[in-house]
């Protein structure tokens, strides 16, 4: 408390006799002892009207002070008056009053933490842990750590050192502390899960940076339908960004899109870029139908050729396309077998070239075309995707109904 702290006479009887505030209160106020502001009561000859005596016996007294041990100052607090007034009480009990070196060994010195200098050289130099993380250990404070320190004579890192060990953790707290765009956790079912992987498998390109918590499902496409399902995707978990600029083609220029959803970690399943289905997708029939319609969106088309539909599904995952194969061949859906289209290193017209092998797989004849789009058109998202598999529907079921 200030013992500077100046007490006007008219500030002072305006709270004591208008407010009718107590001392304590006015104490508070002024932010120094109650003793302070009876002396000015005094010295201003304000009447203390409202002085009650405080009524304690010798016997309570001596238990408090001598038994309980508690201060002149807990036993003011506990009988709302001020410290002279204990003392007084004291004086006239005859009770003895504590010296200040008494005073000070009734003060709880509790250690919270005992660590040994062996045992700090081996968490500081030997575990490589921060003056920070040792202090987490023994629930203290930094400085408490660096006390014993320099108590221990215990050299410490250079500020390189520090900086270079720290690093990571003090990269993921910025990332932490720094969120740009808010995000939602992914609450979806099974089957919508199944979905975003066999899309993202097939269309997207998902990352996360090193220290930081925000996944990034990004994509590139000339083709509206594929922006609007992206967005539809991802819109309720995260921000969206969609650059759009011009690009030059044979037939002319066209709208290209650089789609960019950011996502918090509870979409981390989509980091697996592994060229396999898992394992729960394909022991579940309905999972497996859902991934294979997000990996058909991404990578499948519909079309009608020469009077005959039929589905194609090309992808440079040779290991997806098999399991595919397989697994609708189990679903009683019979596909051609897996084949190479393109080689690797191949260079088309325009000058890009092909690193892998770019792997196909078909369904011409109709009675294997009308059981797989009766399997999967529930499932289809894509808009351009679904009106061709009607359209390749309709040309199945009118060629069927021929015969």
């Amino acid at each position: 408390m200030r013992s500077t702290t100046f007490i006007s006479k008219n500030e002072l009887r305006s709270l004591y006799e208008d407010k009718k505030l107590s001392i304590p209160e006015i104490a508070k106020f002024y932010n120094c002892s109650n003793s302070k502001i009876w002396a000015n009561l005094w010295k201003y000859n304000i009447k203390r009207t409202r002085c009650k005596e405080i009524r304690i016996s010798k016997i309570d007294l001596e238990n408090l002070y001598l038994k309980e041990n508690l201060s002149i100052t807990k036993i003011a607090q506990r009988y709302t008056c001020g410290k002279s007034t204990i003392e007084s009480k004291l004086r006239k009990y005859s009770i003895a009053t504590r010296s200040k070196s008494e005073a000070l060994k009734l003060v709880p010195r509790t250690e919270k933490y005992k660590i040994s200098k062996e045992k700090l050289e081996q968490l500081y130099w030997g575990e490589k842990l921060s003056v920070y993380k040792i202090a987490e250990i023994y629930n203290c404070s930094p400085s408490a750590i660096f006390a014993k320190f320099r108590k221990f004579g215990i050299p410490r890192r250079t500020d390189i050192e520090g900086i270079i060990l720290t690093n990571d953790e003090r990269c993921r707290k910025i990332a932490e502390a720094v969120i740009k765009y808010p995000k939602k956790d992914f609450n979806g079912s099974g089957g919508e899960k199944a979905y975003l992987l066999g899309f993202c498998l097939g269309d997207m390109n998902v990352t996360k940076r090193k220290y930081g918590n925000t996944i990034y499902a990004a994509s590139c496409t000339t083709k509206n339908e594929q922006i609007a399902l992206m967005k539809d995707l991802f819109k309720s978990f995260g921000h969206i960004h969609i650059n759009q600029n011009k690009k030059d083609t044979k037939s002319g220029q066209i709208n290209s899109f650089h789609f960019v959803a950011n996502l918090n970690s509870s979409f981390d399943f989509l980091l697996n870029k592994k060229d396999k289905i898992e394992k729960w997708i394909l022991e579940d029939n309905d999972y497996f139908t859902s991934f294979l319609a997000g990996y058909v969106d991404a990578e499948g088309s519909f079309g009608i050729y020469n009077g005959f539909g039929e589905f194609a599904l090309g992808s440079y995952d040779k290991n997806i396309i098999n399991q595919i194969h397989c697994k609708l061949k189990f679903l009683n859906v019979k596909t051609d077998k897996p084949r190479i289209m393109v080689r690797a290193g191949y260079i088309d017209k325009r000058g890009i070239r092909t690193f892998r092998d770019l792997w196909s797989s078909r369904i011409r004849r109709k009675y294997e075309l009308y059981k797989f789009i009766n399997l999967i058109e529930p499932y289809i998202k894509h808009a351009k995707r679904k009106n061709d598999l009607l359209k390749v529907k309709e040309n199945v079921v009118s060629r069927l109904s021929v015969q």
